[in-house]
């Protein structure tokens, strides 16, 4: 695909510096860019590399003079290329229709618009909105609603009852509405608690590989409209995440927690179970939250303190080492004080 200066002017509905006429036949980054590629620079430290690159054009930020390249300007650098990423390589999509290799149900619905692969399987009762891409080797359970252009990538597993809102894209080896954790002992036995609810999910969410969403016990699991779920997360039964939320690698949500809107969960956040988290919290990488947490809070370590004070903590035991050796110091000098203060008395 090639597009001129001013066609991506054009189509980014931004002001353009440069020939019109100059062909791009490509995006990439600002270190590897080569004739033909167009880049980006998001601010003033990255101008050294401004000054490197080989590339035919750049996106530039907004306030910046004298750029010695064709350039384009724009308030989000980083987002105008990601928009332009997106004409120079738009994501395949397969034609609609059902494959020959696929076991659907004839008691369930797929709009003639959608496309399913190879080896799915599609329970009666499960509905699949105009649209959507199921990829080879999904498993659609009974019940299951899958809304309009929703991509749910190979090997992913949505069990009975689950509902997933428009637009949303489910990556490889997710689980969403497995049983959640739930056992009560009897007679020294555990004994499995039936989890009979199910999963929502808003529109727009991402939820990442071999990400984990269990069912509620009743009622529902609830994901909210624009989450951003990384892999290898795992939200228990009854966990409600609010709009707009970020979970991060390897965070893990016990059971019936709350947690607000707009939130950043950062690596490794554990959250225990039965607690509210409120709006616009932010959570620092490997964060134990152990009780609630006020809207607003940024927290990080284990448990999670406001985010100053665990900095001290850090800085602290980062001069364990040394505390510790003026302490053995120290202890010497009474020592020998105390030993010469007790031959003056004799």
């Amino acid at each position: 695909m090639q597009l001129t200066l001013g066609e991506i002017a054009e189509r980014l509905r931004l002001e353009r510096s440069g020939p019109s006429d100059l062909v791009i036949t490509g995006v990439s980054a600002i270190e590897t860019a080569g004739d033909g590629d167009i880049s980006f620079v998001t601010d003033r430290k990255h101008l050294p590399l401004l000054a490197e690159t080989t590339a035919s054009a750049v996106i530039i930020f907004e306030g910046f003079e004298e750029c010695r390249l064709p350039h384009i300007v724009s308030r989000n650098p980083y987002l105008s290329f990601v928009k332009l990423v997106n004409v120079f390589h738009p994501t395949f999509r397969p034609e609609p229709g059902i494959s020959q290799n696929a076991a659907v149900s004839q008691e369930a619905r797929v709009a003639s618009s959608a496309a399913i692969g190879a080896f799915c399987c599609v329970e009666a009762g499960a509905s699949i909105g105009p649209d959507c891409v199921i990829y080879p080797q999904v498993y659609v359970g009974r019940n299951v609603e899958i809304g309009r252009g929703t991509v749910i990538k190979p090997q992913v597993s949505i069990i009975d009852d689950t509902i997933i809102g428009e637009r949303c894209i489910v990556h490889s080896g997710a689980v969403i509405g497995s049983d959640g954790y739930g056992f009560i002992k009897d007679k020294g036995q555990h004994v499995k608690i039936p989890q009979i609810g199910n999963v929502v999910i808003g529109d727009d969410v991402e939820v990442g590989a071999s990400v984990a969403i269990d069912r509620a016990t009743f009622g529902s699991t609830t994901i909210g409209s624009g989450c951003k779920i990384d892999n290898l997360v795992h939200v228990a039964h009854n966990v409600t995440v609010g709009k707009n939320t970020l979970l991060v690698a390897q965070v893990g949500i016990a059971g019936s927690t709350s947690i607000g809107s707009n939130c950043t969960l950062a690596g490794q956040v554990g959250v225990a179970g039965h607690i509210s988290i409120g709006d616009n919290v932010i959570a620092a990488s490997k964060a134990g939250i152990p009780r609630d947490l006020a809207e607003g809070s940024v927290v990080g370590g284990i448990p999670a303190v406001p985010i100053d004070m665990w900095r001290r903590q850090v800085a602290g035991v980062l001069r364990l080492p040394t505390l510790m050796s003026e302490v053995k110091e120290l202890r010497k000098q009474v020592k020998m004080l105390t030993e010469r203060l007790g031959r003056s008395e004799s």
